[in-house]
């Protein structure tokens, strides 16, 4: 894995975070040649290297760095034209794939396949998609890709669909047609290879957090919070999925300022409430990672103190400290890997790409 940088054909290249941080400690820094650092998305593969998507707005292109474990070196490039909401994930052979709305009505699907990034336009006949996209891939290494149609063909609009590759062609389907479904969107798969997604509605009628399921057929569709009470809006979603195929969510309800955690135990939806903030950023994304016990732990921008936290739970509080100020940390990344968490966002102005990462508090087991 270390030849990577010269394979990515990446020439640019920073030192970030060396030395060791004890329990508890943030060590911070940015990745110094990062195209931007808006909207990133983190992901560790299984050598213990990080890949990070995210966007310029100044050269409105989407770029991709790697951060080498045994080098301790981040290594940059920009790989696509596209618009700020990227999404990163790694197939079976730990190569990024990266997706994007370039603000048409198409996606781009740009990913590395051993040589040479190769880039994808994928046609879902519609006008415009915008807002969140996020990808996932099954063991198959085919991609699904939710994302938000602003404007579809003939009159539909404001709906949550996916594309699916299916080994021949992309299969394109609406998950939610009511009006303000996905803005905000997060996608999984579970072991038996079905798509879930976590997802906000925004339009003011409709406003909820909802979780959809594809049992092979169609669309079982769960209201989380929100049923029959207009304009709780629901935004920052983000989403995974544990070894138990057990879901869960961070996301912030708008109107009460509130970030929260949303999981299944016994069939049931839990819904808990984590922490204030002064102010929502928007439209900013949450992250979310789970410790190898289990434990979750939640990323969020608090855009009226302009700081951002983590949160994790222990029983059943949930403490919470800062990791960056001077309004740093809009569309937080969240990973742990080898007892290490590490979250990407971008400074105070979007230009550059941070990184935080500490020791866990306590050694994983």
């Amino acid at each position: 894995m270390r030849s990577w940088g010269v394979l990515l054909g990446i020439v640019q290249f920073g030192c970030l975070l060396a030395g060791y941080s004890p329990a508890g400690t943030w060590l911070t820094g940015s990745v110094n040649d990062a195209l931007g650092g808006k909207y990133s998305s983190l992901k560790f593969d299984s050598y213990g290297n990080a890949h990070v998507a995210y966007f310029d707005e100044t050269s409105s292109k989407v770029g991709y760095s790697f951060w080498d474990r045994g080098l301790n070196r981040w290594f940059s490039t920009s790989v696509d034209n596209g618009s700020g909401f990227c999404s990163l994930g790694l197939d079976s052979k730990q190569r990024p794939h990266i997706v994007c709305a370039p603000g048409n009505g198409s996606l781009r699907h740009a990913y590395f396949d051993g040589t040479a990034w190769q880039k994808q336009v994928i046609d879902v006949h519609a006008r415009v998609i915008n807002y969140y996209t996020s990808i996932a891939l099954d063991a198959n290494d085919n991609p699904s890709i939710s994302f938000y149609e602003e404007l579809g063909a003939g009159d539909n609009r404001l709906r949550l669909r996916v594309a699916t590759w299916n080994g021949r062609f992309w299969e394109v389907r609406t998950v939610d047609s009511d009006l303000g479904s996905g803005k905000f969107n997060s996608i999984a798969i579970n072991r038996a290879g079905g798509v879930e997604i976590a997802y906000g509605v925004v339009e003011y009628q409709n406003a909820s957090l909802r979780y959809a399921r594809w049992n092979g057929h169609a669309w079982d569709i769960d209201v989380l919070e929100g049923a029959g009470t207009p304009g709780t809006s629901m935004w920052s979603v983000a989403m995974l999925l544990d070894q138990e195929d057990v879901p869960h969510i961070a996301y912030t309800d708008v109107v009460r300022r509130l970030v929260k955690y949303a999981t299944k135990k016994n069939g049931k939806w839990l819904l808990t409430a984590v922490d204030s903030v002064a102010g929502v950023g928007y439209p900013d994304r949450n992250g979310i990672a789970l410790d190898s016990r289990g434990i979750p732990y939640l990323s969020y921008y608090d855009a009226g103190s302009g700081v951002l936290k983590i949160a994790h739970q222990d029983g059943e509080k949930w403490f919470v400290e800062a990791v960056d100020s001077d309004f740093a940390g809009f569309t937080s990344s969240l990973q742990i890997d080898r007892d290490w968490i590490w979250v990407t966002y971008a400074n105070n102005d979007g230009e550059l790409l941070k990184v935080a990462r500490r020791k866990l508090e306590a050694p994983s087991r």
